[in-house]
């Protein structure tokens, strides 16, 4: 057997197999026997019907699994030879067999990237975690009060802030109204009839709340509002609307009192102080999962960046298109216009590519560490595991097993479970330093609405 290899970009390898002519014939001698034992030919028993006969009928079916199978063995043993580490599995690109029986066979190969790892166990990161504090509980307890909240009709004063308004309101564009000119535009833009309408900033109208304050039960108001160039509904960008409004009723939010009776409703027996209890145990058990997933990823982060690792560009455009497909996906699903998302294509590309690099590199990083760590799953631990995907799924594990080996899925989930391992064991061994959490008013805009924003893969919203 003749190899040779051409490389073709990083991890990316051309390789060139020959086999000599004896190869096929002892390959075709193979095959041919057993076919004679299973063909069936007109006028002799089974198996009992001569080569001549059988290579006669079945000539080209045996040519051709001789073919293929020595096309795979010759492509498997180059790659024994040649010591290479594939990153996936080859693509056969020419296959082409000689009139004397040599065969020639060209696959490409992407192949794993060079790594040296240098700092990987010990890492330094630093992630903020919040505490479960008195205050934390009691913004907790006053949310659940507002799920239960009566409203009350309010009299004698106008509109303030945090208000309940029901009203109407209309909007117009240049004298037409939006209805009209725009048939397609969300009603919460175009008009409402006796909408409830709560009086804060955060609204897809723009100081629209602001502009209500003072306005009275039956009283009637036009407000002009210009809306911004990320408004989510595009024609609306950039005009200036006229809404006139009619306000029918103020109504406030009435919070039921915080004592055993309120705890007693949500659960019969319940006191207010076990209430607490138990809302601090379920915020600490969020608070530590989320502490949790927050190292992994800045563990990741810095393992990524301590150790470089310039993967096959083939794998991480394929894991680009796969990210951007579900970002454009999830953004359709928040309702974003679709002019709007294809406004920021190139953006989302661009960060689905960088997300996607540092995935692969993560990947091959992963690979390495857990090779040179020894870290394994072990047969009690699949199971564990299988077992938790079948209790999820509702399956058997049997059937769930046969599912996953019929679609060659089962390997992919040793290999996450590898991953996970292996990022944990990076954690145990890594520097964590718990910061506290930034004040709450730098972290205001998380919670405004961003319906005219594109999420991208490093979106912090």
């Amino acid at each position: 057997m003749h190899v040779t290899t051409e490389q073709k970009e990083n991890c990316v390898i051309d390789l060139h197999v020959t086999l000599p002519a004896e190869r096929f014939e002892k390959e075709w001698q193979r095959i041919a026997e057993e076919y004679c034992r299973l063909a069936r030919i007109p006028g002799f028993r089974k198996g009992k019907a001569p080569r001549s006969a059988v290579e006669k009928k079945y000539g080209k079916e045996i040519k051709q699994e001789a073919t293929e199978k020595l096309m795979e063995a010759a492509v498997r043993e180059a790659i024994q030879e040649k010591k290479l580490e594939l990153a996936q599995y080859p693509q056969i690109k020419d296959v082409r067999l000689e009139e004397d029986h040599t065969l020639h066979v060209t696959a490409t190969l992407i192949t794993k990237p060079e790594i040296e790892l240098a700092n990987y166990r010990g890492l330094e990161v630093s992630v903020e975690k919040q505490i479960v504090d008195d205050a934390v509980v009691e913004s907790h307890l006053t949310k659940m009060r507002e799920d239960v909240a009566d409203f009350v009709t309010v009299e004698g004063r106008g509109l303030e802030m945090d208000d309940f308004a029901v009203l109407d309101y209309s909007g117009t564009l240049d004298g037409v109204s939006l209805e009209e000119r725009y048939p397609d535009l969300s009603p919460s833009f175009s008009s409402r009839q006796h909408a409830w309408f709560r009086m804060e900033k955060k609204s897809p109208l723009p100081e629209f709340a602001e502009a209500l304050l003072g306005l009275k039960a039956d009283e009637e108001r036009e407000i002009t509002i210009t809306f911004s160039k990320t408004c989510p509904e595009e024609v609306l960008r950039g005009a200036t609307v006229t809404y006139a409004v009619k306000l029918h009723e103020i109504k406030a939010r009435q919070l039921p009192p915080l004592d055993d009776a309120f705890a007693n409703k949500l659960k019969p027996g319940l006191t207010l102080e076990a209430l607490k209890k138990e809302i601090c145990d379920y915020l600490q058990q969020t608070m530590d999962y989320h502490f949790h997933q927050k190292t992994q990823d800045a563990v990741a982060e810095k393992l990524v960046q301590q150790n470089p690792c310039d993967p096959p560009a083939v794998i991480v455009q394929r894991e680009a298109n796969n990210i951007l497909k579900n970002v454009i996906r999830e953004n359709q699903e928040r309702g974003v216009p679709e002019e709007m998302i294809k406004s920021h294509q190139e953006e989302l590309m661009a960060s689905a590519k960088k997300s996607a690099e540092e995935k692969v590199k993560l990947h091959f990083l992963l690979n390495d560490i857990a090779e040179k760590e020894k870290i394994v799953i072990t047969p009690e631990e699949l199971q564990q595991q299988i077992t938790m995907l079948s209790q999820r799924y509702k399956m058997s594990v049997e059937k769930l097993l046969k599912e996953l080996k019929k679609n060659h899925a089962l390997g992919g989930i040793q290999e996450d479970m590898i991953f996970s391992k292996t990022l944990q064991w990076l954690v145990d061994h890594a520097t964590i330093t718990e910061l506290p959490v930034s004040s709450p008013a730098e972290h205001d805009g998380d919670h405004d609405d961003h319906s005219g924003h594109v999420h991208g893969p490093h979106c912090r919203h």
